[in-house]
């Protein structure tokens, strides 16, 4: 096999006309493209005919982000740039090319936006933007399911998972009308009809589906690291929507209801620093991309009101507890469940989650595969207790651990001393909840 290239190009623009020819170091990738063509990529085909049916006039600078020309380049760089071919094999080098409407007003953020990409996917990011970009899709008027938005004075992430569904009851039991946005894909979009409809209510909700198409003749990444870049500009595109049309140009809140422990993601072992560590809510990340919407006017604030509590706190203290008890075991936690429907129950998000019903005092009613049911025989299970046994030594060196420290590693934290011991906080207290599962489970933690 001759030597691999040290960086893939990814060339996305809307029109497949304009798009230049593949070669062994470049993926042309067709945006808003229904289906790919054979040395092509495609992404977002249903996108347009979604955000359409928003009824009222969308943010020119918010339509760019959302890649509606950036962000969908993103998830489809991070699907076609294969980790395999990476020297490390992990850390991509990543020439990404974007046509924008508005490619002038983007270059000032461009050193923030690859900063964040590296922070969060891991690979190096080099960005370039060019002309050609989508205009905006006007308005549909006539169909039956316009998403309005009058009403709304906020948007909140919704991805069927229990801290999505605790924001959004919290959200409603203050009165607060929130827009609650969703990445739909296959099963998580019928979960997320499921609990909103468990949860009672009309609840206004933008749910797009990126939809990468594969390319047959390549090998594609299916981990999404980048997913929550694209899920914070389906939000920003809302907000900043309510905002020009609805608010006087007043920022809006984007809600990324996130426990801390999760937020934070400390390292269980010295490996997880890297491949099995990720940050999508870390808040490091989220500053980076608040600068992001800063340096083009974007009138957004991203808010994670669940910072500093634990899982477990989030349930004992959410504002409908009627409402969680009746759907809870529907949410999802598990970041393997897309692949067979049923949440594994021994990875870090499940050991966290039944660690948190635990600590509520609540009854675990979730679905989990039968072989994850009783942790003690997961352990004999070779590599599928890896992130059993890491959870049970980032436990046991709880006592004698620097939390501040630990924490640090993940990236950088606010300068504030007062952030930084409520962050190192949350984080001793979300670990306190797992070693007293794990030992209700008879586990040496």
């Amino acid at each position: 096999m001759g030597e691999l290239p040290a960086m893939i190009e990814i060339d996305v623009r809307p029109e497949a006309a304009d798009l230049p020819p593949p070669n062994d170091r470049r993926i042309p990738v067709q945006l808003y493209g229904a289906s790919a063509a054979k040395d092509m990529g495609a992404i977002g085909g249903s996108v347009i005919d979604r955000v359409s049916r928003i009824a009222a006039p969308l943010d020119h600078a918010a339509f760019d982000f959302l890649s509606l020309s950036l962000s969908l380049a993103v998830a489809a760089a991070d699907t076609f740039a294969d980790r395999s071919e990476a020297a490390d094999g992990w850390a991509r080098e990543i020439n990404l090319v974007v046509a924008l409407a508005d490619p002038e007003r983007w270059r000032p953020a461009q050193s923030l936006l690859e900063k964040a990409l590296r922070f969060l996917s891991g690979d190096q990011w080099s960005l370039r933007f060019v002309e050609g970009g989508r205009p905006l899709p006007a308005p549909r008027t006539r169909v039956s399911n316009k998403l309005v938005l009058a009403d709304c004075r906020s948007a909140c992430l919704f991805w069927g998972g229990l801290d999505s569904a605790i924001g959004m009851l919290d959200l409603r039991a203050e009165g607060e009308r929130s827009v609650l946005i969703s990445h739909a894909y296959t099963h998580d979009a019928g979960r997320q009809a499921e609990i909103l409809n468990r949860a009672g209510g009309a609840t206004p909700r933008l749910a797009l589906h990126a939809n990468p198409t594969k390319r047959l003749d390549h090998n594609n990444d299916v981990r999404m690291r980048t997913r929550s870049f694209n899920f914070f500009a389906m939000g920003a595109l809302v907000a900043a929507t309510l905002s020009k049309n609805y608010l006087q140009g007043k920022a809006v809140p984007l809600y990324v209801p996130e426990n801390g422990l999760i937020a934070i993601n400390s390292p269980l072992t010295n490996r997880r620093i890297g491949a099995l560590s990720t940050r999508t809510t870390h808040p490091h990340y989220m500053l980076l991309i608040q600068q992001v919407f800063d340096a083009v006017g974007l009138p957004v604030r991203l808010h994670n009101p669940y910072a500093t509590l634990t899982k477990g706190e989030m349930i004992a203290e959410c504002a409908d507890q009627g409402a969680l008890r009746s759907f809870v075991s529907r949410t999802v936690s598990c970041g393997k469940w897309k692949r067979s429907g049923i949440q594994c129950g021994r990875c870090v998000p499940c050991l966290i989650r039944r660690a948190s019903l635990y600590h509520a005092g609540w009854e675990d009613q979730t679905e989990y595969k039968a072989s994850s049911k009783n942790l003690r025989e997961v352990l004999k299970a070779g590599n599928d207790s890896d992130d059993l046994m890491a959870m049970i030594l980032a436990a046991r060196r709880m006592d004698s651990r620097d939390v501040s420290s630990w924490i640090a590693k993940t990236g950088p934290l606010p300068k504030d001393a007062a952030e930084q011991k409520a962050l190192a906080d949350v984080v001793s207290r979300g670990m306190a909840e797992v070693a007293q599962y794990l030992r209700s489970e008879q586990l040496p933690a």
